[in-house]
């Protein structure tokens, strides 16, 4: 997310070679080292961060990392820009900044969910969609090579 006044108001970078992410909000980042992130493989990510303690907390796969401080702000009129990071607001978007795979289910609500509710979603059991951005509602403009594909399902594995 990038708003007129900082350019990556709310960002989840994960940096290559390396299994580190940066999550940043506000223009300020934190690094969460060495994360279990396999190649070819789904994996979940999930980031909470609240505005009043500052606090932030990268889930990978389910599994929570430490919660680290990285600052409070208002996050207000922002652009979301899903797949590419955005170096000003709404553009300065570089290629080997893009991201590159399949993506799916993309939630995001106004308040920190709790584990429970984290752990309900990566089950795949009941939950409320984000407030926010919800997957399945979302309005969207595709841009460059993206190729929309329905949910494949495996009668198998219900899932």
């Amino acid at each position: 997310m990038s708003t007129s006044f900082v350019n990556n108001a709310f960002l989840i970078f994960k940096t290559i070679p390396s299994n580190e992410f940066n999550l940043y909000v506000g223009d300020k980042a934190v690094t969460f080292g060495e994360q279990d992130c396999k190649l070819n493989a789904w994996q979940s990510i999930c980031a909470t961060w609240d505005s009043k303690t500052g606090l932030v907390q990268l889930w990978l796969n389910g599994k929570p990392s430490i919660m680290k401080y990285v600052g409070g702000s208002n996050i207000v009129k922002p652009i979301t820009i899903l797949g590419q990071e955005q170096d000003s607001y709404g553009g300065g978007f570089s290629k080997p900044q893009s991201f590159v795979g399949m993506m799916s289910d993309v939630q995001m609500w106004n308040y920190v969910r709790s584990p429970c509710q984290i752990e309900r979603y990566m089950a795949d059991l009941t939950y409320s969609p984000g407030n926010l951005i919800n997957w399945w509602l979302l309005e969207y403009k595709i841009t460059g090579r993206v190729l929309i594909e329905d949910k494949q399902t495996c009668p198998r594995c219900n899932a």
